[in-house]
């Protein structure tokens, strides 16, 4: 049985065709939107796939942020932005010229992959590096060949962070190249190829600038289509098999780890503090033998008594705490 269509389900079909976003469907008195599918840019890449591309940037950007912190002295927030899917035509058409492009190399699988930095930020990094204040340049310009071999220590760090993120998924070394100032001359894949675009924002004394990581997704589907990557991303980590449960203990045991305690304590005046010098003897209000506490990563552990052994100094555990237990002097 038709039904017939009220002049406002007829506004709004019509609306939603102009815009060419969304289609609107009836469904007895209620409409449902429906979203169009671009068959020239199909999602290849799952929810799961993508939060754990999320996670793997999220720690890059934490640990980048902290590196740039170090060497500029100032604070820099870094953040992930987005991680995309375009075709690599898009991307090269999407870079600015000149620009700053550092072409990197994966070993394991092998395949290359591009980081595209702001040349205003480039400068800006160079100048701290040098002792400036550094500053964001309206106008980009080419990087020179000294800038060039500065900001390598720099993305080499990205190359570390990299590998390091990447390492609870798959084990892989990688190392940048080449530098290039026209996306043009960058063609890692054919352009109509798709890619894994991921923007990482920055943000320094008031200015946000953006760092891109480019990867082909036929890197990312070669890694997400090993059996041990996909229950990791479908399942999340298994519990640890029996051998690596012995690997991790003997790993444990073998660790050293440093105790410390308290000998005693005592109370002087600042002047005497002051006139302090060699041979001088502070008194503690601890008596031989008396009880002393014995601290392990800040945590009050032991009871013991100081004493010696052989030729050694050395304290004899008298008892163990099982619970964290507040020290009281």
């Amino acid at each position: 049985m038709a039904k017939i269509l009220s002049q406002e389900e007829i506004d709004a079909l019509l609306s939603g065709v102009s815009t060419g976003e969304e289609a609107s469907a009836c469904e007895g008195n209620d409409l449902q939107k429906v979203s169009l599918y671009d068959f020239k840019h199909p999602n290849l890449i799952s929810k799961e796939q993508m939060r754990l591309l999320e996670n793997i940037h999220e720690g890059l950007a934490r640990n980048f942020s902290v590196f740039l912190s170090a060497q500029l002295r100032m604070i820099v927030d870094m953040s992930l932005l987005a991680v995309d899917q375009i075709m690599y035509s898009e991307l090269v058409m999407s870079i600015a010229t000149p620009g700053a492009i550092y072409v990197g190399t994966i070993d394991d699988p092998r395949s290359q992959f591009v980081l595209e930095v702001n040349s205003q930020l480039v400068v800006f990094i160079v100048e701290r590096l040098f002792g400036g204040k550094g500053t964001f340049i309206t106008k980009r310009r080419p990087i020179s060949s000294i800038e060039q071999r500065i900001m390598k220590r720099v993305v080499d760090k990205v190359a570390i962070e990299l590998s390091k993120n990447w390492k609870p998924i798959t084990e892989f070394n990688c190392s940048f190249s080449r530098f290039e100032s026209n996306p043009e001359f960058v063609q890692i894949i054919p352009s109509s190829e798709p890619v894994v675009v991921v923007s990482l924002e920055i943000k320094i004394r008031g200015n946000t600038t953006l760092m891109n990581l480019c990867y082909p997704y036929k890197w990312i589907s070669t890694i997400m289509s090993i059996p041990e990557i996909q229950e990791k991303v479908l399942f999340g980590a298994q519990e640890a098999t029996e051998d690596e449960q012995k690997l991790v203990k003997t790993n444990l045991e073998s660790t050293n780890i440093d105790l410390r305690t308290i000998l005693g304590r005592s109370k002087i005046l600042i002047k005497d503090f002051v006139n302090l010098k060699a041979g001088d003897v502070i008194r503690l209000d601890s008596e031989v033998g008396s009880k002393r506490p014995v601290f392990a990563l800040n945590k009050y552990l032991y009871d013991t008594t100081i004493g010696r052994r052989e030729k050694n100094y050395a304290f004899r555990i008298n008892s163990v705490l099982k619970e964290e237990t507040p020290y009281r002097a």
